[in-house]
């Protein structure tokens, strides 16, 4: 398969010769190709620190939970560590983008009566969401979580009340 033509090749008809295209003429000998290299070069230079940014946040991000409380500890330069008492926690919902549902991971929002994480606007008791994105296997991550809420709840004789 790796055969080049040469005059030899090319003057006997009976020999079988297997070729593909070239992805190096294509970029380098080409207007489509050249034009397609300065196009890339500034989106390279563009993508590649929001990349790294964004993988950095992913790698100093750090989830425990253990049979009382749920850690967050998140921050690149300035470390931010919230828990969450189980007991507190009131709601636990999974949201699914189509490509999420296809790789099988979603993003947890738990929503509780603990004073950390985003004030929730509209309500008429005081109520908090904490987002966990883009975790893999999430359906079967808030499952244990909601036994784990519900175990807590029943350890500390605590009922929700709306």
């Amino acid at each position: 398969m790796g055969e080049r033509m040469s005059s030899s090749s090319a003057s006997d008809p009976t020999r079988i010769l297997e070729f593909r295209p070239s992805t190096k003429a294509f970029l380098l000998k080409s207007g489509g190709g050249w034009l397609f290299l300065i196009m890339s070069v500034p989106a390279f230079m563009i993508t590649l620190p929001l990349l790294a940014i964004w993988w950095l946040r992913n790698k100093t991000t750090h989830y425990r939970m253990d049979s009382e409380r749920l850690f967050i500890r998140s921050g690149i330069i300035f470390r931010q560590e919230d828990e969450i008492e189980l007991y507190r926690v009131k709601d636990i919902k999974v949201h699914f983008s189509f490509i999420q549902q296809m790789f099988n991971c979603g993003t947890i929002a738990i929503i509780s009566s603990d004073f950390t994480g985003e004030r929730l606007s509209g309500t008429r008791r005081f109520a908090t969401s904490h987002e966990i994105k883009h975790v893999p296997a999430a359906r079967q991550l808030r499952e244990d979580l909601r036994n784990r809420v519900e175990r807590m709840r029943g350890r500390t004789r605590t009922r929700e009340i709306d």
